[in-house]
């Protein structure tokens, strides 16, 4: 039976908590301090045999916590890992083998799950590639175990092109679709997208079969956001920066969102990895700037860029260490923008530690000094550590997961932090 241990730490910010005392209540701490009630002073990690990194997080309606990723796992080539755990971080015990699940899908090097979302029955929908050659779409009961009724063997598998076909990330419509994209061999043919029914089949009202390329100046689409009135919003990068295309339900191009459904030509060079959606709708897109610095965008609901963040629409923010940047983003009710992701070495010999990294900036763009040191946070773990995705719990606290650990041998991190 695996289980988790919580890591020693080192935490580059200064950790003060404030003492309430009226009617006996206990301390609580400020705003991006990690979560003292979560595994061990707020931080945690989870072997699988052989080594293993997290790449997104997502809550279920209990509060528990799914977390996905990839381990070598007995084929030693790689395999879908999936944890799950009480709101503590205690690994929970009655899904898959004492918490954690691993599938192997295609038998090759590189099976890797990127990306997960919980339908409303409580089932796990994980999305990724299988060993780099196809989209792998896979659902699993909240046991743990695979859900048949899904394409068969709860494992589906779809094919774009000969290239290296990936699935970055993946969405649930508010009518249990499934909306998975990516991209062929690192963005050489554009955008990738398939929609899926509820029983796993490629959905043939969306596009030509289920699928759609969007020729996007050879676009990696790296996240996903499903709008209210079901059009689906893709974020990505080109060569030229930042790629944002809007598609209606039945998978054309939006011509009502910037130039014909997409962005462009003049974009920031953000390469971005991550999109949300504030309540009012406008769309907030995060990645590295450059690769030396978090880069955040917002943009109006037609694709626009909102000019009343950050003065011309772009956020861009250097935090300690060199090579940095987003990988996930969440929107606090209070509108508050939180970009989650990482900074470490850009070259080898660089003596800086990768550590989990958060910035929080307010509404309108404006570095938020309430949170963290000066708007920031830094957590280290044993080793180095990466942060890929994050999500809201039911608190309200914020979860990120990455992966922690030396040289190849790596565990799934995870941390929460309170607001």
């Amino acid at each position: 039976m695996r289980r988790s241990r919580s890591s020693r730490v080192r935490v580059a910010v200064a950790l003060s908590f404030l003492l309430v005392t009226s009617m006996g209540a206990p301390a609580l701490g400020a705003d991006g301090d990690l979560d003292p009630s979560f595994g061990e002073g707020g931080q945690l990690t989870t072997d699988f045999p052989v080594g293993s990194f997290a790449t997104a997080v997502a809550i279920q309606a209990d509060g528990k916590i799914v977390a996905v990723g990839a381990a070598a796992g007995a084929s030693i080539d790689g395999e879908f890992a999936i944890a799950r755990y009480e709101s503590d971080g205690d690994l929970d015990e009655t899904f898959g083998d004492g918490g954690t699940a691993v599938t192997p899908i295609a038998g090759g090097n590189g099976d890797e799950a990127r990306s997960v979302a919980i339908q409303e029955n409580g089932r796990i929908v994980v999305a990724g590639t299988d060993s780099w050659r196809k989209f792998a779409v896979v659902r699993y009961r909240s046991n743990g175990t695979l859900d048949a009724s899904f394409g068969g063997d709860g494992i589906v598998r779809t094919n774009f092109s000969p290239a290296d076909d990936v699935a970055w990330d993946m969405a649930i419509q508010d009518d249990g679709r499934i909306v998975a994209v990516g991209a062929a061999g690192y963005g050489q043919r554009g955008f990738e997208i398939a929609r899926y029914r509820r029983n796993g089949n490629l959905d043939d009202s969306f596009g030509d079969g289920g699928k759609v390329l969007t020729k996007y100046l050879g676009a990696n689409a790296r996240a996903v956001m499903i709008q209210p009135n079901d059009r689906i919003v893709v974020a990505g990068y080109n060569s030229h920066g930042l790629a944002l295309a809007r598609y209606l339900p039945d998978g054309r191009l939006d011509g009502s969102f910037g130039r014909k459904g997409t962005i462009g030509p003049d974009v920031p060079p953000i390469f971005a990895l991550a999109v949300s959606r504030q309540p009012d709708g406008r769309i907030v897109v995060g990645g590295d700037f450059d690769i030396f610095a978090f880069g955040l965008a917002r943009f109006r609901r037609d694709g626009r860029p909102d000019r009343s963040f950050g003065g011309d629409g772009v956020v861009r923010e250097e935090v300690d260490g060199v090579e940095q940047g987003a990988s996930g983003i969440v929107i606090q009710p209070n509108g508050r923008i939180v970009a989650t992701g990482s900074s470490g070495p850009h070259e080898y010999g660089d003596p800086t530690i990768p550590r989990f990294v958060l910035i929080r900036r307010l509404a309108n763009g404006h570095r938020d000094t309430s949170f963290g040191v000066n708007g920031e946070v830094a957590t280290f773990f044993d080793g180095a550590a990466r942060a890929h995705g994050s999500a809201l719990d039911l608190e309200g606290h914020i979860v990120v997961v990455g992966g922690a650990g030396e040289g190849t041998i790596g565990s799934f991190a995870l941390a929460r932090y309170l607001v």
